[in-house]
């Protein structure tokens, strides 16, 4: 039978482990953490599955480094899905996720973003189209 000072040991070392597993664990939901929650609200604003949503919501995390007022922030997630829209459209969906959204700001977010490489406007007739660029070079 092992001494008390072997068990003991044995015990900081068990300890040891597991603060290490701990620490770890901290690590990776502390960088999930933004991602998981747009996902969420994703799922939820858009009724969208949750293996979409979480796909997505890599996308917003990725050009959020590019963008940081709260009107752009939505418009991006917004076109997260990666499904071109109009600004009429994004204008409702900012709604969705805002509460409220002028189509002349969402316009003049689009515009900046778009300049910032964040979004891709396509001409279609006589309105035109908005996607992510990140969903752009995904599609090659």
């Amino acid at each position: 039978m092992p001494s008390v000072e072997e068990r003991l040991r044995r015990l900081e070392e068990l300890l040891a482990e597991a603060l290490q597993r701990l620490e770890h664990l901290e690590e990776l939901l502390g960088s999930m953490s933004e991602e998981a929650l747009v996902a969420s609200r994703l799922a939820v604003a858009f009724s969208m599955p949750a293996m979409r949503a979480v796909e997505a919501a890599r996308r917003v995390v990725e050009a959020y480094r590019f963008v940081s007022d709260p009107i752009s922030r939505a418009i991006v997630e917004a076109l997260a899905d990666c499904k071109p829209r109009s600004i009429s459209e994004i204008t409702r969906l900012v709604r969705e996720l805002r509460g409220s959204a002028s189509r002349r700001i969402v316009r003049e977010r689009l515009h900046l973003l778009e300049e910032r490489g964040v979004v891709v406007g396509e001409d279609h007739g006589n309105r035109k189209l908005y996607t992510l660029r990140l969903c752009r070079e995904q599609e090659v």
